[in-house]
């Protein structure tokens, strides 16, 4: 397909340097011309220069859309960061998008995007992939651990979902569900579509538990394997960002981010990550016995 791919990540200015680095990684891997919509609130001019290596990418265009604090001004009482939402208010800001893939900024694109933003809803109002969480939190919420997926990579229609007065839906359901919340994002977004969403193969979003632990309920180990030795998006979730100076790397892929930190000019970031890769040359073993092991990592890929 040749459609215009619709990409949108937001952050702080904390978290620009990692925003940057997803970026790059979109950018080195697909030749299809992609939007970028970066949803932020308070950055300036200069905040902005981190993105001055898109210039080798002609095919990519940064849209950048500042949210103000009229989005948020009916909501529920908000304990949380508010760029925690934006996701949740794209239906407003992009109403006429029939297509958008959301990802968070901790994390790296490995395959050519392309190919999620392809995929076919099948009928289904949003496309993610299936993610362990505890047990108390899921009575809590009353969700089936096979319906409970990650936000941190979600496909869905902002022009469906503005038709659906979804945006109306979530601020009930946070306004319901408020003392139930934890990931407030993705458990109110979970408690909406626990019924109607795609489950999407593994390889495209696999988060550090992926690799540590068993499956969750409904994933088979082939799939595992599949998406360990071939990943689409790699997700570093959990406390051991591989940014992070003294934290053993815990993903099979940690080290991928220094090759689209090179790509993004985050000199830093490379630092840091070349430095970590001569104290911890090795994946930190999981702690228990599974089918795989380090040796199913595609080590091309870093």
């Amino acid at each position: 397909m040749t459609d215009i791919i619709h990409i949108a990540l937001a952050s702080d200015r904390n978290y620009l340097p990692f925003a940057a680095i997803t970026i790059a990684s979109v950018a080195a891997n697909t030749e299809r011309k992609t939007v970028i919509h970066f949803l932020y609130e308070e950055l300036g001019d200069n905040d902005f220069t981190v993105f001055d290596f898109l210039k080798q990418f002609p095919h990519i265009t940064l849209q950048k859309h500042q949210i103000s604090n009229a989005f948020f001004q009916d909501w529920p009482e908000m304990r949380w960061s508010k760029a925690a939402y934006y996701r949740l208010i794209l239906p407003d800001l992009l109403p006429d998008l029939n297509k958008i893939v959301y990802l968070d900024c901790d994390l790296c694109v490995l395959d050519d995007i392309g190919k999620l933003y392809d995929t076919d809803f099948d009928g289904k109002s949003i496309m993610a992939v299936i993610t362990r969480i505890k047990k108390e939190h899921i009575c809590k919420l009353g969700i089936s651990p096979e319906d409970y997926f990650n936000s941190g990579v979600i496909v869905f229609s902002p022009k469906q979902w503005k038709e659906n007065n979804l945006i109306a839906k979530f601020k009930q359901c946070f306004a319901e569900n408020l003392d139930k919340l934890k990931y407030p994002d993705q458990d109110i977004l979970n408690l909406i579509f626990r019924k109607d969403i795609k489950i999407l193969h593994s390889k495209w979003n696999i988060i550090t538990s992926t690799f540590r632990n068993e499956p969750v309920v409904n994933i088979s180990e082939e799939e595992i394997k599949t998406a360990l030795k071939a990943p689409g998006i790699v997700h570093f979730t959990g406390s051991h960002k591989p940014w992070l100076m003294w934290k053993s790397f815990h993903h099979p892929y940690a080290l991928t981010m220094l090759k689209y930190a090179k790509i993004a000019k985050q000199k830093k970031i490379c630092r840091i990550l070349s430095f970590k890769k001569l104290i911890f040359p090795t994946i930190a073993k999981p702690h228990k016995k599974l089918k795989w092991d380090r040796s199913i990592i595609d080590r091309s890929l870093f």
